[in-house]
């Protein structure tokens, strides 16, 4: 299996790693691979690590190539974030996209070839068919690719899946026997972990809007139907320090060009006291970087939101879903609409954006809950309103659209550009190149939806005045 490789004293000889992030998204703006800095800073410290990140290469198949052959690597791993690009149009170029790259790679390398990240371990057996992998690592990465990588050490043949155990999902059509379970980090050993491999980011990132990633928690105890984040990171919340992530983030504060902060949990806000604490300890070193976060209308009262505020907190994106009672209950939310209502006066008195995404066509919503939904956003009036029409990733639930897919998007483009603040991806309405373009033009830092926030509470306080 081995045969590739440069030759060695031993077999306990460290192995030489290609990381490859195949992402190459960059609406609304390119987003860095915090996954595959983190799997390498948490093997880089027994093996030679080489990252190659596919987003801003002019030629994304011939620089996986070069970089299989030049680097002669032992093992390939590629990451591979999405099952569809931030518009929500079709799959299959993207997967065709994938399978392009992984040929490449192997038309370059016979070193064994491993797939990881979001779309694998949603879609496992599916992608490593279709892109003729050798590995899987489904779910969390540090450990389990480190296990794999030291079974190819030592010579062995390691199965073709290995799964972190917060991947509780079945695995379709893969036989069980041959996977191999690797225990979930402990919330006392998250912090003990490598920190991610910052240092071998593509500066590119910085240079769009100096927006870096990070992490306060792992997992989600929220059972909302259609949500991928259990089967990513586990049903059991395992919480950082605050203090330490505190420190992380006014430490970025100080790379020139970081001049935002994306905390990229599924929810920030739960556990409250938990997101209490990263506040005040944010807070105590002087709020280093504005920052914005994924939040839940449970559970975010008017101390939390103020907290926030005082803490940097620039706005928070919601995924409130639906704006009708039946819809909610059908989704499993664990809010209701008062409670979208109470948290959108929190975020107005504190001077925090709101971007609110709305899902329509799920779990059989109808065309006619779906205006009800867009009658509540027009009472709400949310700084921001994100729709998309449903897609179903998983595997095992059989990936695909909206029954009402198309009468939904026809809904959409009547009745989105009537609104300043309501964006369809798929449609490209306030999407897309041209918005690329106006926020690189004018040099604007920070995700881009902050931007649309601000101008249209600028608008609402001259019609005020």
């Amino acid at each position: 299996m081995l045969s590739h490789a440069r030759a060695r004293d031993s077999m306990l000889d460290s192995m030489r790693v290609l990381l490859v992030s195949a992402n190459r998204e960059q609406y609304p703006a390119p987003v860095m691979p915090l996954g595959v800095l983190s799997v390498a800073g948490a093997v880089r410290d027994a093996h030679e690590v080489r990252v190659l990140d596919l987003c801003f290469e002019d030629d994304p198949l011939r620089a996986a190539g070069e970089a299989a052959s030049s680097f002669a690597p032992d093992v390939v791993g590629i990451g591979l974030r999405n099952l569809h690009d931030n518009a929500y149009g079709s799959s299959e170029p993207l997967l065709a996209y994938y399978e392009d790259v992984s040929r490449a790679v192997r038309a370059a390398t016979r070193a064994p070839l491993v797939l990881g990240g979001a779309a694998i371990t949603l879609q496992p057996a599916t992608l490593l068919d279709r892109l003729e992998a050798d590995h899987a690592v489904v779910g969390e990465g540090e450990l389990a690719f480190r296990a794999l990588v030291s079974g190819l050490e030592r010579g062995e043949r390691p199965p073709r899946v290995v799964r972190s155990a917060v991947a509780e999902r079945r695995l379709v059509q893969l036989d069980a026997k041959l996977g191999l379970r690797v225990p979930p980090i402990p919330a006392s050993e998250l912090d003990a972990l490598a920190p991610p491999a910052r240092d071998l980011v593509d500066p590119r990132y910085l240079e769009v809007d100096g927006t870096e990633s990070f992490q306060t928690k792992r997992g989600c105890a929220f059972q909302c139907a259609y949500c991928d984040y259990p089967d990513l990171e586990g049903r059991k919340v395992r919480m950082r320090d605050p203090e330490r992530i505190a420190d992380e983030i006014a430490l970025r504060a100080r790379v020139p060009g970081v001049s935002y902060a994306f905390i990229v949990d599924s929810v920030f806000n739960v556990p409250r006291a938990h997101a209490l604490a990263v506040c005040e300890a944010l807070e105590r070193r002087g709020s280093p970087l504005p920052w914005v976060c994924y939040a839940t209308p449970a559970s975010l009262d008017d101390e939390l939101v103020a907290a926030m505020r005082r803490a940097g907190c620039a706005g928070a994106e919601l995924g409130t879903d639906t704006g009708t009672p039946r819809v909610l209950e059908r989704l499993r939310k664990p809010f209701d609409l008062d409670d979208v209502r109470r948290v959108r006066q929190s975020f107005l008195r504190h001077g925090v954006a709101d971007a609110h995404s709305f899902v329509l066509g799920a779990e059989g919503e109808t065309v006619e809950e779906a205006e009800g939904t867009l009658a509540f956003v027009r009472e709400l009036d949310p700084d921001v309103a994100v729709f998309v029409v449903f897609m179903e990733d998983r595997e095992e639930r059989t990936p695909g659209r909206a029954a009402h897919h198309q009468a939904l998007l026809d809904l959409l483009a009547r009745e989105a550009p009537k609104h300043s603040g309501w964006i369809v991806p798929e449609l490209g309405i306030r999407f897309g190149e041209k918005v690329r373009r106006l926020v690189a033009g004018r040099r604007l830092r920070g995700p881009a939806w902050l931007h649309l926030a601000a101008a249209r509470r600028r608008a609402g306080a001259r019609l005020r005045s």
